[in-house]
């Protein structure tokens, strides 16, 4: 006797999300696409530069804020719907972040793996990327649990003001203008991370 697997039961979330999510792959990967282009262009005056890691911050750029608003916006949109909805809600703007996350992650797992590292640092954040994208797919796929995906998506507002710092040492020059905006955001780094990272996770 055959036993048939009804994934409508054992994964609710995939028919709905499964278009979604394809969505955001595309266009995760278009943004990237076009990070390339900007980051080949720069090549002409920054010869000794690896272009996939150029590209990488400016593809981090975008995805990092978008991921930022969602995740604050999805967390405070049900924040005080109790824990039904913390646990068992599938909608609104917390759903939006874990299926960007997941997706984001997945592409940058081949541009991980092109840029000029060492194998360490590729195998390591190979490993973070597949873990993050397994604990968001279980979400997606059972279609509950977003409100923790995004609440746990805030710390990410760290990572911007990091790729924005990363940003403005590489492409921003050695300016007066340059060197305060560095120091600015090297503050907001230090005050995002003890709040979103050390904070948020004790």
């Amino acid at each position: 006797m055959l036993w048939r697997v009804d994934t409508s039961v054992m994964f609710p979330g995939l028919e709905r999300n499964t278009r979604p999510f394809v969505w955001y792959l595309a266009a995760c990967s278009a943004t990237y696409v076009v990070a390339h282009i900007i980051a080949r262009k720069m090549k002409a005056w920054r010869p000794k530069s690896d272009v996939v890691a150029d590209a990488d911050l400016i593809f981090s750029l975008p995805m990092y804020s978008w991921m930022s608003f969602l995740a604050c916006k999805g967390t405070a949109e049900v924040w005080d719907a109790g824990w039904e909805e913390h646990w068992f809600g599938s909608g609104g703007n917390s759903r939006q972040f874990t299926l960007l996350y997941a997706a984001m992650n997945l592409v940058h797992i081949p541009i991980t793996l092109l840029k000029k590292q060492s194998t360490t640092y590729k195998a390591l954040m190979t490993f973070h990327h597949i873990l993050s994208i397994s604990c968001m797919m279980t979400g997606i796929l059972l279609n509950r649990m977003y409100f923790w995906g995004a609440f746990d998506g805030i710390c990410e507002i760290s990572t911007f003001c990091l790729t924005t710092l990363f940003c403005l040492k590489e492409f921003g020059g050695s300016g007066p203008v340059s060197k305060m905006l560095i120091t600015i955001n090297g503050v907001s780094l230090w005050l995002t991370y003890l709040i979103f990272r050390i904070f948020l996770f004790p």
